[in-house]
C-alpha cells in the first residue's frame, strides 16, 4: 500500500480487519459488554445514593435537559451559557437521546458506552500494525482495565471524556485511509471540547508524515481554525469575556503570569506530583509508546496542559482529564508493540509476550489505583445494592420531592449533592446560590435576585459553615419554612406575605443561640433522628420531639436509654439530639473556664459565641476546655448543643475559676 506521500506502508497491505474473525469480534465485545454493564450499574447506584454532585454532572444534566427541551442555552447551576465555561458542541449532538429518554441515567450511559467502545478502534489499528488478533485483544483488555479510564468514568460524566473513541478512531480510520470516517471522527472530537483542537493538530501531523500530506494538511488547518472560532468568537459571544481562566484566581492564571519565564516551566517540571503522573500513565503500558516519538507527540498537549494547570486534578489520574492523553498512549503503544516485535523472529510470539506484560502491569494499576478495582466488582456492586435496598434512599427522596411543583419554571435552590436529582428545571440554584455568589459565572457577575427562589431542598450533612448562617437566617426571619423533612433531608417553601392567605408558620426557629432559657433550671430540647448522627448539623427550624427543664448539664455515662442526672428520660438510647440552654449569673470578678466530656459530639456557647468546638465522634473519657474567659457582672446565657450517635453516651459540663477545680456547671450556680 503506497500512501500519497510517496512512502510504502508494509505492515499493513494485504492485511485483513481484525472484525473479519468472528471468534476475536464476540471475545471483544463480551469485554466491552463487561466493562458497561459493570460501569452502568455501579454509576447508576452511586447517584441513586446521591453520592455525584451539581458540579459537574448536574451542571451538564441541566444543559441537556434544557437543550433537549429548548429551554435556552443558560445554565443556573454554572451561571453562565452552557458554552460559556467550554464549548462543549457535542452536547447537541447528545441532546436527542434526552427527548427520548430525559434521566441523568442516560448521560452515564453515554458515557461508559463511548468510554468502552474506544476498544473497538484501538483493536483495529493494533491489528493493522500488528498483525495478530490475540495482542490486539490483550491491549484492547489492557484499555478497559486501565485506572486512568475507569477513574475517569466514575468521576460524574463530563462531555469532553466521549473523545476517547473518536481519537481513536481518527487514527485506526487512518491507517486504512479511510477518509470519510476519519473526517467524522475529527469532527466529533473536536465537538467535544475546544482543547482537542490541540490534540487533532498534533494528530494531522503525525497523518501527513505517515499516511497522507493532503489529509494531515486539512486536519492540522481544521483544527487550527476551529481553535480560534472557539476562542475569539464562542466563548467571547458565550459569557462576554472568552477564555477567562487565564485570569486570577483560575488554574492557569499562574502560567499567563509567567508563560515568558524558563525559570517557572522548570519549577513546573520538578514538582513531585508531576513525576508521578507520568509514572501512573506509563507503567501500565511499560513505557513502550516512547518507541512511536511521531504519533506521541499528539500526547503531549493534554499533558502539557494538565501539568501548567499547577492543579493536583489535572496533574493525576484520578479524575477526567486524561481524555486527550490516554487514547494517545494506547494507540502508540500499538506501534511501540509492533516495534519491538519486529525486533526479533517471528513477530508473532514476542508481540504476545509483551502484551501478556502489558496486560499484567495494567492489572496490577488497576489493583492499586483504580476507584473500582476489578477485583472487588462483585462485592461494589452487591453492597451499593443492598445499601440501596435496604435504607430505601431513592423512593423516600422522591417521596419528599413530590412535595414540590411540578412546573419545571418554578426556581428552586438546593444542596449540591442533591442538585442532580432535580436538575431538569429551568432555574435550580446551588447553595448558597442565589444568596451568597459560588461558582457562579466568571467572576459572580449577573447574580440573580434570591426572592425569585420559592423552594428549598437541603441535605443537612452538606450544610458547611459558610452556608450555614444563611439557611439558618432564611428559617430564622420566616422568609423560608419547613413543608416536610426525612432525616437529613428537608424541603421548605417560601412563606406567603405576613397575613396573606396559606402563610405558614414556623413552630421554633432552631436558632440555638436565639432560645429564650426557663427563668429557672436548664431548658433540655430533645430531638430524635432516624438516620444515622455523626455531627452537628443545621435543625432547619425543626420542632422538638418534646422537652424537659433539669438542673445540671450532666447525662450520666450509659449503654442504654439516656437520662438525666435527676432521673429524666431522653426517650433514646441512639441517635438524638439534645440542645440545653440556661442562665447563669457572673460576679464579674476573676476569669472562668469552660470544659465539657462528651461522647459523642457537642459545642458549648456562651452569650451566642461558641467557645468550645467539640463536633464529631468521641469517647467519653476525651476532654475539651474552652480558653479562659472575663465574664461582665451579670446574666450570661449559656447553649449546650449535643448529639449521641451510638454505643455508650453521656455528657459533663464543668466550670473553674482561677486557680480552682472544675465542678459540675448545676442550675444556679454563680460564676466568678
Amino acid at each position: 500500500m503506497t500512501t500519497d506521500n510517496g512512502t510504502t506502508d508494509n505492515a499493513a497491505a494485504g492485511r485483513d480487519s481484525f472484525f473479519a474473525n468472528r471468534t476475536a469480534t464476540v471475545a471483544l465485545t463480551l469485554l466491552v459488554i463487561v466493562y458497561v454493564a459493570f460501569f452502568c450499574a455501579t454509576s447508576f447506584m452511586t447517584y441513586r445514593d446521591f453520592g455525584m454532585s451539581a458540579y459537574d454532572i448536574g451542571i451538564h444534566d441541566q444543559a441537556l435537559w434544557k437543550l433537549s427541551t429548548l429551554r435556552g442555552f443558560f445554565n443556573t447551576i454554572r451561571g453562565m451559557n452552557i458554552w460559556g465555561d467550554h464549548v462543549w458542541i457535542i452536547m447537541a449532538v447528545i441532546a436527542p437521546l434526552y427527548r427520548i429518554v430525559p434521566r441523568l441515567e442516560t448521560l452515564l450511559a453515554v458515557q461508559t458506552v463511548a468510554l468502552a467502545a474506544g476498544a473497538f478502534p484501538l483493536a483495529a489499528y493494533a491489528y493493522r500494525r500488528i498483525g495478530s488478533r490475540p495482542v490486539a485483544l490483550l491491549l484492547a483488555a489492557a484499555f478497559l482495565l486501565s485506572p486512568a479510564l475507569q477513574n475517569m468514568n466514575l468521576e460524574n460524566a463530563h462531555p469532553e471524556v466521549l473523545a476517547v473513541p473518536f481519537i481513536l478512531w481518527m487514527i485506526a480510520a487512518a491507517e486504512v485511509d479511510s477518509w470519510p470516517a476519519y473526517g467524522i471522527a475529527l469532527l466529533l472530537a473536536l465537538f467535544c471540547k475546544e482543547d482537542l483542537a490541540l490534540t487533532t493538530f498534533a494528530v494531522g501531523f503525525y497523518v501527513f508524515f505517515r499516511r497522507s500530506r493532503r489529509a494531515g494538511v486539512v486536519t492540522m488547518l481544521l483544527s487550527v481554525a476551529y481553535f480560534i472560532i472557539c476562542m475569539k468568537l464562542i466563548l467571547p459571544y458565550a459569557n462576554g469575556s472568552g477564555f477567562f481562566r487565564f485570569q486570577s484566581g483560575y488554574w492557569f492564571s499562574d502560567f499567563w503570569a509567567h508563560k515568558f519565564d524558563v525559570r517557572y516551566y522548570a519549577s513546573i517540571l520538578s514538582r513531585p506530583g508531576v513525576g508521578q503522573y507520568a509514572w501512573k500513565l506509563s507503567f501500565p503500558l511499560l513505557g513502550l509508546f516512547l518507541l512511536d516519538p511521531l504519533l506521541l507527540l499528539a500526547a503531549i498537549p493534554g499533558f502539557v496542559i494538565n501539568v501548567l494547570s499547577g492543579n493536583v486534578y489535572l496533574v493525576g489520574i484520578d479524575y477526567h482529564y486524561n481524555y486527550h492523553t490516554l487514547p494517545i498512549l494506547f494507540a502508540t503503544t500499538a506501534s511501540g508493540i509492533s516495534v519491538m516485535a519486529g525486533w526479533v523472529r517471528p513477530r508473532r510470539t514476542p508481540a504476545i509476550v509483551i502484551a501478556l506484560l502489558i496486560l499484567t502491569a495494567t492489572l496490577a494499576a488497576n489493583i492499586t489505583w483504580s476507584q473500582a478495582p476489578v477485583t472487588i466488582w462483585g462485592t461494589r456492586l452487591n453492597h451499593q445494592w443492598r445499601q440501596l435496598q435496604e435504607d430505601r434512599k431513592w423512593s423516600r427522596f422522591e417521596q419528599l420531592i413530590a412535595l414540590l411543583p411540578t412546573d419545571p419554571d418554578i426556581p428552586i435552590a438546593a444542596s449540591h449533592n442533591l442538585v442532580p436529582a432535580l436538575a431538569h428545571r429551568t432555574e435550580i440554584y446551588m447553595l448558597p446560590n442565589p444568596w451568597k455568589v459560588y461558582y457562579w459565572g466568571i467572576a459572580g457577575e449577573k447574580r440573580p435576585a434570591p426572592d425569585r427562589v420559592e423552594w428549598l431542598v437541603l441535605d443537612s450533612r452538606s450544610i458547611d459553615k459558610e452556608i450555614e448562617p444563611i439557611v439558618a437566617r432564611l428559617f430564622d426571619s420566616g422568609e423560608f419554612c419547613k413543608v416536610a423533612e426525612d432525616g437529613d433531608w428537608v424541603v421548605a417553601k417560601r412563606n406567603a406575605p405576613s397575613g396573606a392567605a396559606g402563610r405558614i408558620v414556623t413552630p421554633w426557629s432552631g436558632d440555638l443561640l436565639n432560645v429564650v432559657p426557663p427563668e429557672r433550671g436548664i431548658r433540655a430540647r430533645v430531638f430524635a433522628s432516624k438516620t444515622v448522627l455523626t455531627s452537628l448539623r443545621p435543625l432547619f427550624g425543626r420542632k422538638p420531639d418534646f422537652e424537659i427543664v433539669t438542673d445540671a448539664l450532666l447525662i450520666p455515662e450509659t449503654q442504654g436509654v439516656l437520662a438525666m442526672s435527676d432521673g429524666q428520660s431522653l426517650k433514646a438510647s441512639d441517635n438524638v439530639r439534645v440542645v440545653f440552654s440556661g442562665a447563669w449569673r457572673a460576679r464579674g470578678r476573676e476569669e472562668t473556664q469552660f470544659r465539657v466530656r462528651a461522647d459523642d459530639g457537642c459545642r458549648l456557647y456562651l452569650d451566642g459565641n461558641m467557645v468550645i468546638d467539640y463536633n464529631g465522634t468521641h469517647a467519653f473519657g476525651a476532654k475539651a476546655v474552652s480558653k479562659p474567659l472575663r465574664l461582665g457582672k451579670g446574666p450570661h446565657v449559656i447553649v449546650v448543643d449535643y448529639f449521641e450517635w451510638g454505643g455508650a453516651a453521656g455528657l459533663s459540663v464543668e466550670w473553674k475559676a482561677a486557680g480552682g477545680h472544675f465542678e459540675q456547671l448545676q442550675s444556679g450556680a454563680l460564676l466568678p
